[in-house]
């Protein structure tokens, strides 16, 4: 049996830089001792149709349709999920990559679930194979995994550590079946399509109010341990944004300790990686978050990212610096309180830290 043909291979992969190397570069096909290996240690049945891909098309690499669509309930499609590549059969080194050492590059440690695409801007969800429902020698589904906020609605799991949806008292996973089998996934996969300009204007009020929410859930918890600073915080491609609090104990601990120079003292001062508290609104972030990064995933390029994100930055300049025009802040604590725009991961630049300076101080 034949799951596809040339016009399911049609615009699928991108052309592959030879010379750049690349856990996700085209493969030579497995040899069948190599794949009943690999069945073995992973204990299930790779789908007959991806055997097919790698063997008649290309084993892996970079996709040209690089999107596939998710519909509602009415059979509308309310977003494109981005997946930039395939993971070849076969067998890499993932150690760089925190999956373990010689694992192979179709498995993501996940109890059941076996990782088919890695999204490099998307950190709220992935496509999966999904044997969870499946016996061994069934084909398996295809499935969106996505992180949820726990709200206390029905459908959560446990907060049990054994349960794979579980991950903390505040995130969850959810799946949900986008195709039934793996051949219906790939000849689903479509160029994503360009969206509209992003209007950061659209996230102004829904973000102020997460900002508002968030400030005040933390003087509620953490108000007696005299907060000195707010902030928000996004990451390096503009897919998220955060809020995060310092205390007047947890910045003196910090710059007693490292505080050796100028640049330490900003650093701990400024860069809210470093701050005490986080994460106070998720209810309200979590779908800011997700529009984010899917306008992120969207643009393409490394370059137009950087460019979003620092796009991003200055908006959540804007947004506290409205917020404390307004006396938000003051009439909301009795201290005094610095403000502040952070990078998940990184330090702030000089310029970065001087319009925070000029603007919000």
């Amino acid at each position: 049996m034949r799951y596809f043909n040339d016009a399911d291979y049609k615009n699928l992969w991108k052309t592959t830089n030879t010379k750049e190397v690349s856990i996700f570069n085209p493969m030579p096909f497995p040899s069948d001792e190599e794949l009943a290996a690999l069945e073995t240690r992973l204990g299930v049945k790779l789908p007959s149709s991806y055997i097919e891909l790698a063997k008649t098309s290309q084993n892996g690499g970079h996709t040209k349709r690089n999107s596939f669509p998710l519909c509602g309930d009415d059979g509308n499609v309310y977003r494109h999920i981005e997946i930039p590549v395939i993971c070849p059969m076969g067998y890499h080194s993932f150690a760089n990559r925190g999956l373990g050492s010689d694992s192979p590059s179709l498995l993501y440690d996940m109890q059941n679930l076996v990782k088919i695409s890695q999204s490099f801007v998307t950190y709220y969800d992935f496509i999966v194979l999904n044997y969870l429902d499946c016996t061994p020698n069934e084909e398996p589904s295809v499935a969106f995994v996505t992180r949820k906020v726990r709200n206390g609605k029905d459908g959560e799991p446990p907060l049990d550590c054994k349960n794979w949806r579980h991950i903390n008292d505040k995130f969850y996973w959810e799946l949900k079946t986008i195709a039934p089998t793996f051949d219906v996934f790939i000849k689903g996969l479509v160029v994503m399509p360009k969206l509209p300009p992003f209007k950061f204007e659209d996230i102004k009020e829904p973000l102020k109010t997460a900002a508002q929410k968030a400030f005040r859930e933390a003087v509620k918890k953490h108000g007696n341990e005299e907060i000195i600073a707010f902030g928000l915080y996004i990451d390096p491609d503009g897919t998220m944004v955060d809020d995060a609090i310092n205390t007047k104990e947890n910045l003196e601990r910090n710059l007693a300790e490292y505080g050796k120079s100028k640049s330490d003292t900003e650093y701990f001062t400024y860069s809210t990686s470093e701050w005490k508290y986080s994460t106070f609104a998720l209810d309200l972030f979590e779908p800011i978050s997700k529009e984010l990064a899917i306008r992120s995933a969207a643009l393409g390029s490394e370059d137009k990212m950087t460019r979003f994100s620092g796009k991003l930055f200055n908006f959540c300049v804007d947004i506290l610096a409205e917020l404390k025009a307004e006396n938000f802040f003051s009439n909301e604590y009795n201290l005094p309180i610095m403000l502040s725009v952070g990078i998940e991961g990184g330090e702030l630049s000089p310029a970065k830290i001087k319009k925070i300076r000029t603007v919000l101080e």
